[in-house]
């Protein structure tokens, strides 16, 4: 037993300088079992008569295929007859709608299209006589076999339709919109909504959790092609601005391939508290991991400036490394582990900046205190002899203590002859 709703909408008739209109019809509809279960998704024929009202008279037939889901279908009936015939109808004239499903009979009653070709009006279709029949009702007297095609506003009740048609969005019903502004682009492809992102602004600014499970790929991206950053955490409270964790792999994965020389692949920045804090529990994981995948012999691999913007620690992409001060120690290496190094250097020492002060001992004599502050009495003190009139003198460090050295002549070498200048660096342990 095959039961049917059906609805007219939007006739689309060209009226004519005489009395005639053609053009076409939107013909919708639900077709279910005896018991109300939508008949099984695919394609059906459906075979659409019209007559002339009261008469039985066929004045158009056309036969289309239709595919239903859950029942529901629609299709334009009109313009597909039979020979390439089109539906032309007077417009002073009543006609009916008589629809056949899979070659089955005709369903009864038949679907009065009214008088006014432009104005068509929905009405009740019922199962053929040969599938037993039933009774029209309406909606406040809807009963056994019977079939509700309009509620009392005019429009199809969606209790018929549920779970065939999404009725609201979080409550809101009707035509609902997504509306886009500023740098945020709305785009619709179907069932499909695109968000997308432009300009130099704001951003995107949402209070945002989520927890996905993926196989592979990316669970969030954000890519910038101008000049600003892809991303910006920001936090002016008490927690951190961002917060990353990861069990496997990696927790953060940044990557540059922008041409610009300088330019960072990931710029922290904190006026309080600690700018980066990474922790691992796993052994043989390093806490922070830094690449430079670059050719460019001058690529950088870590810069640290102060607060005027200058480099003090520049780390390069081949481990050249190069530390800077503009007051105090520019590196101070202490442990408090007995017996062991505070730096340890493999490869050898190199110092360079030059003396920081000179020394002369004169004729007749065999040593010389030189006043420093700088001087420890650990200190490591170095010569270089510039000579007496053009000999080279050999000089020695015979004492220091904390602010004075004393640089003598090698024991067993007479006074100098002419005054001896030299040059001295002190190095502190």
């Amino acid at each position: 037993m095959l039961f049917a709703v059906l609805v007219i909408t939007n006739s689309l008739f060209a009226q004519s300088a005489t009395t005639t209109a053609s053009g076409s019809f939107s013909l919708q509809g639900m077709l279910t079992g005896s018991t109300g279960t939508p008949i099984s998704d695919g394609t059906h024929s459906l075979t659409a008569n019209v007559y002339a009202a009261g008469s039985g008279q066929l004045v158009y037939t056309e036969t289309d295929n239709i595919t239903t889901a859950g029942g529901l279908f629609t299709t334009m009936i009109g313009g597909n007859g039979s020979a390439g015939s089109h539906l032309i109808v007077k417009a002073d004239s009543g006609y009916e709608l008589g629809v056949a499903i899979d070659g089955q009979a005709e369903l009864a009653p038949k679907i009065s299209l009214a008088s006014s070709i432009n104005s068509l009006t929905a009405n009740l279709a019922a199962n053929a006589d040969a599938v037993d029949g039933f009774s029209v009702a309406a909606s406040t007297g809807s009963k056994a076999n019977s079939l509700l095609v309009l509620n009392g506003s005019g429009k199809i009740d969606t209790s018929v339709l549920s779970g065939s048609l999404v009725t609201s969005v979080n409550g809101a019903s009707g035509a609902v919109t997504i509306q886009g502004g500023g740098n945020l682009g709305v785009a619709t492809n179907g069932n499909t909504i695109s968000l997308s992102f432009t300009g130099g602004g704001g951003g995107l600014n949402l209070p945002f959790s989520q927890t996905v499970n993926l196989a592979s790929g990316t669970a969030f991206s954000i890519t910038n092609t101008l000049g600003g950053s892809a991303a910006s955490f920001v936090n002016t409270g008490l927690g951190a601005a961002l917060n990353a964790s990861s069990m496997t792999g990696s927790a953060i994965n940044a990557t540059s391939t922008g041409s610009v020389t300088g330019a960072a692949t990931i710029d922290v920045s904190n006026t309080g508290g600690t700018a980066i804090n990474a922790v691992s529990t796993a052994s043989g994981n390093a806490v922070l991991t830094l690449k430079n995948l670059s050719s460019d012999a001058s690529a950088q691999l870590l810069v640290a400036a102060n607060a005027a913007g200058s480099p003090v620690l520049n780390v390069m992409a081949n481990g050249q490394t190069t530390i800077a001060s503009s007051v105090g120690n520019a590196l101070s290496v202490s442990t408090s582990a007995v017996g062991q190094a505070a730096l340890a250097l493999n490869g050898g020492l190199k110092i360079t900046g030059g003396a920081v002060g000179t020394g002369q001992i004169n004729i007749g004599q065999t040593q010389t205190t030189i006043n420093n502050a700088l001087v420890k009495g650990n200190s490591i003190i170095m010569l270089t002899v510039t000579g007496a009139g053009g000999v080279s003198v050999p000089l020695q460090v015979l004492s220091q203590a904390d602010g004075s050295f004393v640089v003598s002549v090698l024991t067993g070498v007479a006074a100098v002859t002419g005054n001896a200048t030299f040059s001295y660096l002190i190095i502190n342990q």
